[in-house]
């Protein structure tokens, strides 16, 4: 039992009335018809004008009348804005006379302009039907996915996609699973074909459980990641795309990995944590390099030389370039140290 079933916080509600202002008023039956769409209004959050979402549509009475009437979406959190000349599912509140549309009725995978409407409405001086003030419709341009038994869509006018659905060993996909289970697996793309493409849909994100995959990368990975990158058996989260572009207003951009990160252009292919550690490693050999310039130049400013006839010995001329080529390998062992320090801060403890 629920912990709130038996709260005595909560009223006894009575089925079958309700009261507003003391005052007993019985339900009364809701209709439910089709209707076809005339003209979408422009609905604002005024008080007076029409609600965001509201239409006018016709629908048949009891008495089969034609009525043109307005009418509002019934879930204010999630609707359709239906066009002109497609048909809608309408209720009529038993109780308050208001009109509600629930949803557009489907036609034979038509997503952009359905055109189904039992009362066709035509632009004015021409033999067109209307799709309202603004929404250019291509009907052929985009079409209903290719639905697999179980899937749950949202589909919108112009290609886009949202699915949500598995990896059944019984239904050809481009994906497949390795455990042949029914592992869950969601798709958001851009794209015009019924069945989702990495090669012609514009932008797609895709979130899989253990699927397999082929992705069409334009550049090689490094070799460990490389082997498995069409038949990774985990998780993971595929964005594919012309550009790819993550941007922060405030803050920072943080990649955190387990293992490493691979970057990847048509010139290179390596991993982070190979660069820094190279590059750590170069700074050791640059290091030492300087260490034995230093030794070399210092030995060199301070050797002298003999002159003939005199019996007493003196610098080399060049004694001077020794000693600021001593100076300058100080100079550069200290910022290599210095460098080097900064590069161990990164490396994780």
């Amino acid at each position: 039992m629920s912990k709130y079933s038996d709260s005595a916080d909560i009223p006894a509600l009575s089925v079958g009335t309700t009261t507003s202002n003391n005052k007993q008023t019985a339900f009364t039956n809701t209709t439910h018809c089709m209707g076809s769409v005339v003209l979408v209004l422009p609905g604002t959050n005024n008080d007076g004008d029409p609600g965001v979402g509201d239409i006018m549509a016709t629908v048949k009475t009891d008495q089969s009348k034609l009525l043109t009437v307005a009418i509002s979406p019934m879930n204010p959190h999630m609707f359709t804005i239906p066009l002109p000349n497609e048909k809608v599912h309408c209720v009529k509140d038993g109780v308050t006379g208001r009109w509600f549309y629930t949803g557009i009725a489907s036609e034979q995978g038509m997503v952009n302009f359905l055109m189904n409407a039992d009362n066709i409405t035509y632009n004015a001086g021409d033999e067109l039907p209307f799709t309202g003030d603004t929404f250019i419709a291509m009907p052929l341009s985009a079409r209903s996915l290719a639905l697999y038994e179980g899937d749950v869509v949202v589909q919108g006018r112009y290609g886009q996609s949202l699915r949500f659905t598995g990896s059944n060993p019984n239904t050809k996909t481009s994906w497949t699973s390795p455990t042949n289970s029914t592992s869950p697996m969601t798709i958001l793309r851009n794209g015009y074909l019924p069945t989702e493409n990495f090669h012609t849909d514009a932008a797609g994100i895709w979130l899989t459980s253990d699927q397999h995959t082929p992705i069409p990368l334009k550049a090689d990975l490094p070799t460990n990641i490389q082997s498995n990158k069409d038949t990774y058996g985990a998780g993971q989260v595929i964005l594919y795309s012309d550009r790819v572009v993550i941007g922060t207003r405030q803050d920072d951009i943080i990649l955190s990995s387990n293992k490493t990160i691979a970057l990847c252009t048509q010139e290179w292919a390596h991993d982070v944590d190979t660069v820094l550690d190279n590059f750590a490693l170069l700074i050791d050999e640059v290091k030492k390099l300087a260490g034995e310039v230093k030794t070399q130049a210092m030995t060199s400013a301070q050797q002298t030389f003999p002159v003939p006839g005199v019996g007493s010995t003196l610098l080399s001329v060049q004694s001077p370039r020794f000693s600021t080529s001593f100076q300058n390998s100080l100079n550069i062992e200290s910022k290599l140290m210095e460098l080097k320090t900064n590069i161990e801060s990164l490396k994780q403890k």
